[in-house]
């Protein structure tokens, strides 16, 4: 079987390598490679960690322009203040999802309770969130 790697065991952009290796071991990495852009796709699209800009010492990326800046950290002030209005639990749930990265399936587990609790937990935080910015 053949695996191909795009950028991967080369330096030149855009260069495909193809590696001759036996059936079982390119169906592993068929499905590890498989599964890692199932686990990319699933967490790009869920959400951003605000601890991410947190490490960077920033949370206003650097290429907007000054007007923008004020009004995204005023729309920062008033989310953090919207968070200090939750419920203790509501802020640690949050706190724990958002900034500790943690997965959903975890915490329910270590919890005892469904994924889809803490799932609807996580939407009426954010529905309280967007009804405290109004």
């Amino acid at each position: 079987m053949i695996v191909k790697y795009y950028e991967f065991l080369s330096k030149i952009p855009g260069e495909v390598t193809e590696v001759e290796v036996d059936e079982e071991l390119g169906k592993y990495i068929a499905e590890m490679d498989e599964a890692a852009a199932k686990i990319d796709r699933k967490e790009t699209r869920r959400h951003t960690y605000m601890s991410e800009l947190e490490e960077k010492g920033r949370y206003i990326p650097d290429d907007s322009d000054p007007l923008d800046d004020a009004l995204k950290a005023e729309l920062h002030k008033a989310l953090m203040a919207a968070i200090e209005k939750l419920q203790p639990q509501q802020k640690e749930l949050l706190i724990r999802v958002y900034w500790n990265k943690e997965l959903q399936k975890n915490i329910a587990a270590e919890e005892g309770v469904s994924e889809m609790a803490i799932s609807s937990r996580m939407k009426r935080i954010i529905k309280k969130l967007k009804k405290f910015l109004e």
